[in-house]
């Protein structure tokens, strides 16, 4: 997908990036304004640069995990080079998607306002996005960080609960005692219509308000899985700064499941 101009949500001119797959794809689908994706030529780049932009809503990343020296590069060009270079396009508020990965995997009930120590965390790909984060706040005035729980809606990636859905015959690495946290691309995207609005700021969990594991997932299904032994827990994330706003995020996992799936059986 090139770069495509649409009728815009507001009178805001958007850029999302991301926006051939993924949430990037849903937002782009539903805002309109313009979309930045791999296929972009460097002169669409360069005009949305020269023209500027009033909202970016970065979507845009490489969300690989098993990084070796080979693809090192390629992985810091699509991530932390890509933050780099969209803050330098002319714009009056950012907006970035990042991830709950940020916050190390503990008992701890985790904040927004927590000092994370980088030591603590587990992979590559939640030191990148907590440097993209520190990229955009120390180079754009009016910033909105959204750390999101995992992602469902029509453009998901084929995650856990999407292959129990899916496969007739579903084996697991994760164990059943799995716990996740799930929340909806329209309740993301219905905030960040509300944040363009009220202007907010800052940082926001975007979590539902209680995890859900994946021995009740396929209770809920009434399917049978071959699961494996590594056990995943998401960890406590405290949403009640979004929640307290946005009320559709007290929805528990369980209650974002089942409506996925009706949304799913309705299509």
């Amino acid at each position: 997908m090139s770069l495509e101009k649409k009728t815009y949500m507001t009178k805001e001119k958007i850029l999302t990036t991301g926006s051939a797959s993924g949430l990037g794809k849903y937002i782009y689908e539903n805002v309109g304004g313009e979309g930045l994706d791999r296929d972009t030529s460097f002169e669409e780049r360069e005009k949305i640069k020269k023209e500027g932009v009033n909202v970016i809503i970065h979507c845009a990343f490489n969300p690989k995990k098993d990084i070796n020296t080979n693809f090192l590069y390629d992985y810091l060009k699509d991530n932390i080079f890509l933050t780099k270079s969209l803050i330098s396009i002319p714009h009056k508020k950012f907006i970035f998607i990042s991830s709950i990965d940020v916050y190390p995997k503990n008992q701890n009930i985790h904040s927004e306002g927590e000092v994370i120590n980088l030591d603590s965390l587990d992979n590559i790909y939640a030191v990148t996005k907590l440097m993209s984060e520190a990229i955009i706040k120390n180079n754009c005035k009016n910033y909105l960080i959204l750390r999101c729980s995992a992602l469902l809606g029509k453009y998901s990636r084929r995650n856990s609960l999407i292959r129990i859905i899916s496969e007739e015959k579903c084996n697991l690495t994760l164990s059943e005692k799995s716990e996740f946290n799930y929340i909806l691309h329209l309740d993301v995207l219905d905030f960040i219509k509300f944040s363009i609005e009220k202007n907010l700021q800052g940082i926001y969990n975007m979590v539902s308000s209680q995890n859900i594991t994946l021995s009740e997932i396929t209770e809920m299904l009434d399917r049978k899985v071959n699961f494996g032994s590594y056990v995943y827990k998401t960890g406590q994330i405290d949403n009640s700064r979004t929640a307290s706003i946005f009320p559709v995020f007290k929805k528990t996992s369980k209650e974002v499941v089942d409506k996925f799936i009706k949304e799913l059986q309705n299509a």
